[in-house]
């Protein structure tokens, strides 16, 4: 969770999950400290009946639950719910309640197009990819859109092509990132539309594009040496290394340990996908 947390409370043997932070908490406590800093990430849907159930079941706080029940079947707004789940245990100090309180009036005065902006954004922000390229395929179309400039519109763009790079491909992402960057003329957005050229290796458009969008050497050296600290993390990681031996095996014609290490990674990535998806 990212911080030492004391709990005095029951230890749930079955966690709860949290989908778009990919996080699991197993107490009260964890729960309370999740709640409170991820609060510009809260929303009605992420606290139904499943949550109540496992603070029954897992936590035994039925009075609790029953509150929190009580409170989903009223449609009670976000803040009573909160306020309902972090008084479930003595984590923060009335003053720390209040600043909270106070920070959930503040993005409670956004407007409806600033919502599901944030919402898409933290989406982004947490790598749930697909959700947030459909977050902000349905901002782009909107009414709401219509008023943009040219830099709010751009910076749109740019945060789907993000997304699309993570889901549908590179080439998605590039036209992305030159439309982006044609709109708000923000160098990440020229950076990023560069990198998709590099790294598929459109050496003859890179070079268009160089004088096109007037690239000098400096930037030219910057990009190739931040691939390079890219490609060195990746080539650290272990994920990296699993795959480098796979390949072995199969150059090397050791098809039964290919097929052991292939099936392995396909079963890792299948328990991934259950468990963003469940």
């Amino acid at each position: 969770m990212g911080k030492f947390i004391i709990c005095n409370g029951k230890q749930a043997d079955r966690p709860f999950y949290f989908k778009m932070t990919d996080t699991y908490v197993y107490s009260i406590e964890e729960l309370c400290y999740y709640i409170y800093n991820n609060i510009d990430a809260m929303s009605g849907d992420l606290f139904g009946n499943a949550l109540a159930v496992w603070m029954k079941e897992e936590l035994d706080l039925a009075e609790r639950a029953e509150k929190l029940q009580e409170l989903i079947a009223m449609e009670a707004g976000l803040k009573d719910i909160i306020v309902c789940l972090l008084c479930s245990a003595d984590y923060y100090s009335e003053t720390e309640m209040k600043q909270l309180l106070n920070t959930m009036d503040e993005l409670g005065k956004l407007t409806p197009f600033e919502k599901k902006k944030k919402k898409a954004d933290n989406y982004l922000k947490y790598r749930q990819f697909t959700e947030a390229a459909m977050e902000y395929e349905n901002i782009l179309n909107s009414q709401e859109a219509v008023g943009l400039d040219s830099i709010q519109y751009g910076n749109l763009i740019h945060n789907l092509a993000l997304a699309q790079l993570n889901t549908i491909g590179i080439t998605a992402a590039a036209d992305g990132f030159r439309e982006a960057y044609e709109r708000n003329h923000n160098i990440e957005s020229l950076k990023q539309y560069l990198y998709t050229l590099i790294i598929s290796r459109q050496e003859e458009k890179l070079r268009r594009e160089f004088l096109n969008y007037g690239v000098d050497q400096e930037l030219q050296e910057q990009l190739q040496s931040e691939l390079e600290s890219c490609y060195e993390e990746a080539e650290a990681s272990a994920d990296y290394e699993v795959i480098g031996h796979l390949l072995e095996c199969k150059d090397s014609g050791r098809i039964v340990q290919f097929y052991q290490i292939a099936g392995d990674l396909i079963n890792q990535w299948k328990q991934e996908l259950r468990r963003e998806n469940p």
